[in-house]
């Protein structure tokens, strides 16, 4: 191909972008294109089986998002979302155990997968979302978890951990003074037989309570069974109190997070701090107990310290040592990861 053409079509496409965004900025909207890049070198210990030993580059929650704001009439917005996970590590098949059994791929598969995506309609009454979002259950957390998106996130700590991000969902959010109220429903769009047909066959209610530097929240989410079985349900109370540069978090959670799994109930309780050290280091610490009605009642924990450094407002190192230990009267767990992580937003 002629240079000259390649030298035309190569400031085309670099103009294209600047286009677009006066084009947006001129017809009042606002498209905000960001992301965040999280890749650790971790090294893994399984004290009864030396063979899950070994070193890892993990991409860990990596995102690339697309979402913004845009006015309509009658004092209305309308929001939308669309975020992506990314991995910038090759695919990996290496696993470790978390509480209760279940093995977890850290190292993220290569390609992208789906996070939130959604198409919202705000105004005086609140916002209403449509598509894939988080639970009212999962952002009820708040702040508590002071290793989020890490091998010492709380989802890891049971299977019962009501993580979840639910598609097809309605959510509601709500904010009143001090008070906000979060509510989806999630329709089974199924055939009554192997899942269920109403407008909410899933149900994922929070209430939550600020006040400076106190934030507490109530969740519970609940599920139809389409099997006959007693419906199940999850619920979960949090509290948050900062002091000064310390924050203390209090996490108790009782239930399963599924339909016709009565039996793998889970009662957790958790502890977490954190605490700023200067302007750009914080010291952090977690430490989660679960217990299961299972028959081999297994009482397991989940600890996790750490420490940050800032680097400006969109880069972070740091330094973490988690454990996962599980006791029962057949089986035990005893493993540890020490990671060592960089993180960029932008």
């Amino acid at each position: 191909m002629n240079k000259k053409l390649i030298a035309v079509a190569v400031a085309a496409g670099l103009a294209l972008p600047m286009v677009s965004a006066q084009a947006v900025e001129a017809a009042g909207k606002k498209l905000e294109v960001y992301g965040k890049l999280h890749l650790a070198v971790q090294s893994n210990d399984d004290a009864l089986d030396t063979t899950n030993d070994n070193w890892q580059v993990n991409s860990i929650d990596s995102r690339l998002g697309f979402k913004g704001a845009i006015p309509l009439d009658g004092g209305l917005t309308g929001t939308y979302k669309f975020e992506l996970g990314v991995a910038a590590a090759d695919e990996g098949t290496s696993t470790y155990d978390t509480v209760g059994g279940d093995e977890v791929t850290v190292k993220e598969k290569s390609g992208i997968t789906r996070r939130n995506m959604y198409l919202g309609l705000k105004g005086g009454f609140g916002e209403v979302r449509l598509g894939r979002h988080d639970s009212p259950l999962k952002m009820a957390q708040g702040k508590f978890d002071q290793f989020g998106d890490t091998v010492g996130d709380l989802k890891f700590a049971g299977d019962e951990d009501g993580e979840n991000r639910n598609d097809s969902s309605i959510t509601y959010l709500g904010k009143f003074d001090k008070f906000a109220v979060n509510i989806q429903l999630v329709p089974g769009e199924g055939n009554g037989t192997t899942s269920g047909q109403g407008i909410s066959d899933t149900t994922s209610i929070a209430v939550s309570y600020k006040d400076g530097p106190l934030y507490v929240a109530v969740a519970n989410d609940s599920y139809d069974s389409t099997g006959g079985a007693a419906e199940d349900s999850l619920t979960r109370i949090v509290a948050t109190y900062k002091m000064g540069d310390m924050q203390f978090g209090l996490l108790s959670q009782s239930g399963v997070e599924a339909p016709d799994t009565a039996a793998a109930k889970e009662d957790w309780l958790g502890f977490s701090f954190g605490m700023k050290m200067g302007k750009n280091n914080k010291l952090k610490f977690q430490h989660i107990t679960v217990e299961d009605s299972a028959a081999t009642a297994l009482e397991s924990t989940h600890t996790s310290i750490g420490f940050d450094h800032k680097l400006g407002k969109k880069g972070t190192v740091y330094a973490m040592y988690n454990t996962i230990e599980e006791k029962a009267a057949t089986t035990s767990k005893d493993e540890s990861q020490l990671s060592v992580g960089y993180i960029l937003k932008f």
